[in-house]
């Protein structure tokens, strides 16, 4: 009799649970060796625990709770690292909380007599088919096909008194398919269309139709490969990767590589001549905070067999404490050709940090700092590398607050400064919103302020909408209004503007969506109405 590898993998399964969660021979307190663990992480699949060490502890073992002070099987390992393991829950058992303690077990003689066991201080559990099938649809159920799509077809006109009129419409399909049938493969997709009517645009077909994603992964046990355009999140500056990707796991570490080419700037399309390739490197440890995620990555990429850029990446990613985010990434160019004169000294060309700390449940606070330098690829842009040179770096700093009032009201601002040594007036930004939710009846009220100021224009817009949900939630009405008062500084020229909009969503079925908006804006030079109309298909399992 043939059998397949999924049925192998089915029949160890069944065969660790009745182990594991049958009836041992009768032992005492002193035989049983307990592995004493705590809950780190929680998320909507899975339960993270942490141990001191997981040497003893084996993909599908069982993990017990305490439940009244009897130990009761509650998790199946599904992953390990050298001090954590991913689990699931087993049926009808209430979601432990962060930081409850979780035991496995090990015991000095396994056997089995007449499938009955007595351990001390566990609640028996009768082995029976019905009971193993039970846990094991629990296990496969992770492995169940899990797809997540959206299409949507839209069109916007904008109609003005006189001239330049224009109709657009926009296509957009995404899809995350993972387990194909089951198995190892996945699939990520991100394609959207969009064309405008009313301009003669003189572009060919790529410079509407963009395909942002589109790739086939297979992940099985520590091993990932990828083929085709995708973005790795452990080196996101990076952008779309267009050919393989490959990344091995072994307890917190990952390491990888990648060779192909990138897409073309001008079209977005599929470029051979871009070559490019590198390794990463990265560390990721579930703590009991959150995760703690660390990558750094040399690149190469060519034009024409040619060098054109050289660079390194680190990226940071923690949790510090309970109530503290912090992000980071730089990046460090280690190559540079002028007047064709050849030198691998570093520079910086990219640094970003961000900070957000929680002091208490209501309030968030946020600092950012950004700092970036152009990126220069030596062959591609060598007509105009003087003119990128010259320009300076451009730094900015970000701060936001969020703050809920009460529990249905929230006011955040955030501030934004940014500058260019070659600039005299920095660029400051300044936004106010006030959110109010469910205030009668259903109705929500946001009130909003911005106020802007550059080199060559300030300005304001201040404005608020209101919106409510109607018919049990299957449709949604708003009305918005803004003020607009900006003055430009060249001929203190002025421009002033309200605009009015609203917009209805209707939910067709659990799935389907229809969105239909107006927006009028009126001056006193000359009036612009646009009509938004867009269909949302959802697909999911």
């Amino acid at each position: 009799m043939h059998v397949t590898q999924l049925e192998m993998i089915e029949m160890k399964s069944l065969l660790s649970i009745i182990l594991v969660i049958g009836f041992f021979k009768p032992t005492t307190a002193q035989d049983i060796q307990w592995q004493k663990g705590k809950v780190s992480f929680v998320s909507a699949s899975n339960v993270y625990v942490k141990f001191d060490e997981t040497v003893d502890i084996k993909s599908g073992d069982t993990l017990f709770i305490s439940n009244e002070s009897v130990w009761s099987p509650a998790l199946i390992v599904k992953k390990k690292s050298s001090l954590s393991v991913v689990t699931i829950l087993l049926p009808n058992y209430k979601t432990p909380a962060v930081g409850d303690e979780i035991r496995a077990k090990g015991l000095n003689k396994v056997e089995v007599i007449n499938g009955i066991a007595d351990i001390p201080n566990t609640v028996p559990v009768v082995v029976t088919t019905d009971t193993a099938e039970v846990v094991l649809k629990a296990v496969k159920k992770d492995r169940r096909p899990q797809i997540n799509g959206r299409f949507s077809v839209s069109t916007n006109a904008s109609i003005a008194d006189g001239d330049n009129n224009y109709q657009r419409i926009r296509m957009a399909y995404t899809l995350n398919a993972n387990h194909l049938g089951g198995g190892n493969f996945s699939t990520q997709q991100y394609i959207t269309y969009r064309h405008r009517y009313g301009i003669d645009q003189q572009q060919g077909f790529y410079n509407d139709f963009k395909i942002y994603t589109l790739a086939l992964t297979y992940d099985k046990g520590n091993n990932n490969a990828t083929l085709g355009r995708r973005i790795n999140n452990r080196i996101t500056n990076m952008g779309a990767i267009d050919g393989i990707q490959y990344e091995r796991k072994s307890g917190d570490w990952v390491g990888g590589m990648f060779v192909g080419s990138r897409p073309d700037p001008l079209d977005y399309t599929f470029n051979i001549y871009l070559m490019q390739g590198g390794v990463f490197i990265s560390h990721e440890h579930q703590s009991d905070e959150g995760m703690i995620q660390t990558s750094f990555a040399f690149v190469e990429q060519r034009n024409h067999a040619e060098t054109d850029r050289r660079f390194t990446y680190f990226q940071h990613s923690s949790t510090i404490g309970k109530n503290i985010n912090l992000f980071g990434s730089v990046e460090l160019d280690l190559y540079q050709k002028i007047n064709e004169q050849i030198s691998h000294s570093i520079k910086l060309t990219g640094a970003y940090f961000s900070l957000r700390y929680r002091p208490f449940k209501a309030l968030n606070l946020t600092a950012s700092y950004d700092n970036r330098r152009n990126v220069i690829f030596y062959e591609t842009n060598r007509t105009y590398i003087d003119q990128l040179l010259n320009q300076e770096t451009r730094q900015g700093y970000r701060f936001m607050a969020s703050y809920n009032i009460w529990r249905n009201i929230n006011i955040n601002g955030s501030a934004f400064y940014r500058y260019q040594e070659n600039v005299a007036t920095p660029t400051k930004n300044y936004v106010a919103n006030l959110t109010m939710n469910n205030m009668f009846k259903g109705v929500n009220i946001g009130l909003n302020a911005n106020l802007l100021e550059s080199y060559y224009f300030k300005g304001s817009i201040i404005g608020g909408r209101i919106d409510k949900n109607l018919f049990n939630g299957q449709a949604n009405l708003e009305v918005n209004y803004r003020k607009v008062n900006y003055l430009f500084f060249s001929g203190e020229q002025t421009l002033k503007q309200d605009i009015v909009g609203f917009s209805v969503n209707v939910n067709m079925t659990r799935l389907t969506s229809l969105v239909l908006s107006y927006e009028g804006t009126f001056d006193p030079i000359k009036n612009y109405h646009r009509y938004f109309v867009t269909a949302i298909q959802r697909f999911k399992n």
